[in-house]
Parts: C-alpha cells; structure tokens; sequence
C-alpha cells in the first residue's frame, strides 16, 4: 500500500500537482488547506516512530544548522537530525540489512511541488549530503518562500528546493516479492 501511495505522490512530480483525494491524508489536507498559499506548518509522516507536526517555534528548538549556497546563506535544520529527533523518530525495517539504504523521504511544498531525498545521501555514515529543512535565508523570514522549505547541498540545479513546506512523507522501498 505505501509503495502505490508513493507512486501516486511521485506522478504528481512531473509538473502538475498531486491529487488530493490520491495523496496520504496529511499530505491531502496539506494540499487542500492551504490552496497553494504559505503552510504555517508541516507534518512528518510514513515510515517513523510517531507522526509529528512543526511549526517555526518547534523548528527554531531543534539544533540550528547554516548552509551557504551561491551567495545565499540559509539557517535550518538538518532533515537527517528532522527525522531522526525524538519527537518523530525514523523507523527502519530492521529486518533489511542496511535499511536506510532503501529508504527515501518525499518532500511536498503546499502548491504541490514535490521532490525525493534517498535517505543514505543524507545519511552520516553514508553520502552524508546536507538536506537543510530551511527557516531563515541571509538572517531573514523566507518570506513567500514559507515557513520553511527544503535546501539541498551540492545539487548542480535547485530543483529539490522545495518551497512552502508542507509535508514530509518517509517510505521504505520493497523489492518486488515481499
């Protein structure tokens, strides 16, 4: 079931936003709700401890976190600290071996821009790549930009920056069989 919900996410990627009705419920709410405007929060779902909700405060108490991209300096929070923050809590399959490798979070912004982050990219003891849950770009509010929104280190084009976080959505892929 979490692999068609996955795909259904990832067919609304390819330029047009997902369709409510067809998304997780959070991520339907988060669609529906805010009809293309600034979230005030987001939520963390899927494959964790325990389903989570952020808004800016809650944010701004996890360990801060700077990233410099082009000319742009951004403050954050790491998504890999995000998800793995006692109030969420990543859950992987241990019965895989090396389950983060399989894992993979979907990144939803409220307009329904989406986009995918391998979590062995992020993962210290793998890529160890920045994934930066943004809420401040040069000391500033990111303004139209949201709340927050999601930086990636390194990508040639900006294209997983999602603005106007929504959801954040964790999955575990199945080899075909299981």
């Amino acid at each position: 079931m979490a692999a068609i919900t996955a795909l259904t996410v990832l067919a609304g990627c390819a330029g047009s936003p997902p369709q409510a009705a067809a998304m997780a419920p959070h991520a339907a709410h988060a669609t529906a709700t805010t009809n293309e405007g600034i979230s005030p929060s987001f939520t963390v779902s899927g494959a964790v401890g325990k389903r989570a909700t952020f808004d800016l405060a809650a944010l701004q108490a996890l360990p801060a976190v700077t990233l410099t991209v082009g000319s742009n300096t951004y403050t954050g929070v790491s998504l890999w600290a995000l998800l793995n923050d006692a109030s969420v809590g990543l859950k992987p399959d241990t019965a895989v071996r090396n389950p983060v490798l399989s894992m993979y979070a979907v990144v939803v912004g409220s307009d329904g821009y989406c986009a995918v982050v391998s979590l062995a990219e992020i993962a210290p003891e793998s890529g160890n790549r920045m994934a930066l849950v943004a809420y401040s770009l040069n000391g500033a509010p990111l303004g139209r930009n949201g709340m927050a929104r999601l930086v990636m280190a390194g990508d040639v084009k900006p294209g997983r920056s999602v603005a106007r976080l929504a959801a954040i959505e964790v999955f575990a892929a199945q080899p075909s069989g299981r």
